[in-house]
């Protein structure tokens, strides 16, 4: 692992089979996991880790996180992961973290995280200049997944439920609600592994609305578009909680 010297992090690990799904490779959900933890690896790296935040009374709060797939990586291959936060003015509420998982010299995904920060005193958003990052770090000025985010209108109908279940206790992080990666999990349990492995995915965009709780009751939607799917998971009572785009 090392932070260099453009504000890059970058980590080497292997796929192992924990990282993969049922077709022996990289799985979708575990690519969003992956992104999750090298993006708190860095902010630990660079002073604004977990700790430090929550000793500011401030949150980090994952808005929209967008996926492009390129290639595959089998089981026991080499990865490469690297994440660089986007240059920002002092006064934005959103920050953006771009990432590249790499293996062998293919680009394997590429992604983007727009994230804002949440002052847990008040429930107030804070500006970028409250973010903590070192004010003598370099930025890294290359982009990807450029594109603006979509957005998945809630045109969602009981037709459109695949299955309903209650958030448990493997759903929960730290911050006592469903972690943004189970999100993802629950909206690709609505298929099957044979219709996964069938699936050529180009992209996955997921944005979080509301979080759910341990015991809360949720639902899962899907849709098929032109494109792919749409997907949503909504609380009992009919409240959003994510959205998301399978472009395939």
């Amino acid at each position: 692992m090392e932070m260099n010297q453009i504000g890059q992090y970058q980590k080497c690990i292997t796929v192992t089979p924990s990282l993969c799904d049922a077709s022996f490779s990289l799985g979708i959900a575990q690519q969003f996991g992956l992104l999750q933890d090298i993006a708190a690896e860095h902010a630990e790296a660079l002073g604004v880790g977990g700790a430090a935040m929550t000793a500011r009374g401030a949150f980090w709060l994952a808005v929209h996180t967008r996926v492009e797939f390129f290639d595959t990586a089998k089981m026991m291959a080499p990865l490469t992961v690297t994440t660089w936060p986007v240059r920002c003015a002092p006064e934005d509420l959103r920050l953006n973290r771009l990432y590249r998982i790499e293996s062998e010299g293919r680009v394997i995904s590429e992604g983007r995280t727009e994230w804002m920060i949440l002052n847990t005193q008040t429930g107030r958003l804070l500006r970028a200049r409250d973010a903590g990052f070192p004010t003598d770090m370099t930025y890294c000025d290359e982009q990807v997944c450029a594109a603006p985010f979509s957005r998945v209108a809630d045109t969602f109908s009981e037709d459109d439920v695949v299955y309903r279940r209650k958030a448990v206790f493997s759903d929960i992080d730290y911050g006592a609600h469903m972690n943004n990666v189970a999100y993802v999990r629950a909206m690709l349990d609505s298929f099957t592994a044979a219709e996964m492995n069938a699936l050529r995915p180009k992209s996955m965009e997921i944005r979080y609305h509301e979080p759910c709780r341990e015991g809360d009751g949720i639902a899962v939607y899907r849709k098929k578009t032109e494109t792919g799917f749409v997907f949503a998971v909504k609380k009992a009572e009919g409240k959003l909680s994510a959205t998301a785009v399978l472009t395939v």
